[in-house]
């Protein structure tokens, strides 16, 4: 991975994102994993967070509202799957949390330790090529997650 560079690859119906930051496994981890930080950086470029309830264990639920930049709020609800402290964490993303179910992919996020600082490896993972094309057609999704990392090298770049 080439240092403060962002790689996306689209195969099928998965997007990686992979990045290098210069921060430690642990702190890396640490903000995908408590709300104080999660707030600060979450979602794509101009959106803010209201946090719900966060249960980040195994099996735990995460529901939030991401408002975005148009004024419209958006209603998440996640479940985490496996969580490995600290080398990865994977959720399902199980709609809004008030039945719609519009959006569903797993993410894996994996941490890695690189010399000083950490590789992160995001995955979002769907149930085809075409639902994934559906959702970044409807929700700029590859954008967006290109955005979400983005939000979160600025954050660390301030906590750091």
């Amino acid at each position: 991975m080439i240092k403060n560079n962002l790689e996306t690859v689209v195969e099928e119906n998965k997007v990686t994102y992979k990045k290098y930051f210069d921060v430690s496994v642990d702190l890396l981890f640490e903000v995908w994993s408590k709300p104080e930080h999660l707030m600060e950086w979450w979602g794509p470029d101009g959106f803010t967070l209201t946090i719900k309830s966060l249960d980040f264990s195994n099996g735990g639920i995460w529901e939030f509202i991401m408002h975005g930049p148009d004024g419209h709020d958006y209603q998440n609800k996640i479940q985490f799957i496996n969580i490995h402290k600290p080398k990865s964490i994977l959720y399902k993303h199980i709609g809004d949390g008030e039945g719609d179910e519009d959006v569903n992919f797993q993410s894996r996020i994996i941490f890695e330790a690189a010399g000083e600082g950490t590789n992160l490896i995001m995955e979002q993972i769907f149930s085809s090529k075409q639902e994934l094309e559906r959702v970044n057609e409807k929700y700029g999704a590859i954008e967006g997650g290109k955005q979400h990392i983005g939000n979160l090298a600025k954050y660390l770049e301030k906590i750091k």
